[in-house]
């Protein structure tokens, strides 16, 4: 029984080794720390401001990259969203007179991520560095009203999702180790979508030449 838990855990310990030496994930190292921040256009949501922060672990192979992500933004929900809830919420009520109202308020909207990427950056050192790429993450939303408070609206608003984004951008090096840039990013959501536009910058550390072709 001890030969085979050793035999196990070694075949496992092999199995993980080799995943990780297919994925390139052994050479994943910190080579960038940048912020971004730009307009967000949520569906049914008011745009806003948005702000990032990014950490660029460099190549997995030659011109892929992988970033990570977190994200912030917060808003209010449109108000024509927010009246056709109070319309039906008047139809469902037992009015007489026909003289009932209602206003709900504002319903604030909150969305902090973490996201990876993998981006296609065909010119990484040069001074024009235009990149294409996808993305997955996790998204926590946080609705807040005091007419929903403690209720089961509330919860269904309040949500952890899984999403996909696809980006694209290019960055612009006007020294060695920093990089100034413009992004578009497309993310979506089992519940919502919205489009993001960014500018910022990153600081390189120890500026060294992309993953030579195998």
């Amino acid at each position: 029984m001890v030969f085979a838990s050793t035999a196990a855990e070694t075949a496992f310990t092999q199995g993980r080794g080799s995943l990780f030496e297919r994925l390139n994930l052994d050479l994943l190292r910190l080579t960038a720390v940048g912020a971004m921040s730009g307009p967000v256009y949520p569906s049914r949501v008011v745009s806003t401001q948005a702000y990032s922060v990014q950490a660029d672990y460099g190549e997995i192979t030659r011109h892929w990259r992988v970033v990570f992500t977190v994200s912030y933004w917060g808003s209010e929900f449109e108000r024509e969203v927010v009246e056709k809830f109070e319309q039906r919420l008047l139809d469902a009520m037992t009015d007489p007179a026909g003289d009932d109202t209602l206003r709900i308020g504002r319903i604030t909207v909150s969305d902090i991520s973490l996201e990876t990427d993998i981006r296609w950056a065909p010119r990484p050192v040069s001074l024009l560095r235009p990149y294409l790429g996808g993305g997955f993450g996790a998204h926590v939303i946080n609705a807040e009203s005091p007419f929903i408070a403690d209720t089961f609206v509330e919860s269904a608003l309040d949500n952890i999702a899984a999403g996909i984004a696809g980006v694209a951008g290019v960055d612009i090096a006007p020294i060695r180790a920093l990089t100034l840039g413009v992004q578009g990013r497309y993310t979506l959501l089992s519940n919502t979508r919205f489009l993001t536009l960014r500018a910022g910058g990153s600081y390189h550390f120890n500026v060294r030449h992309p993953i030579p072709s195998p």
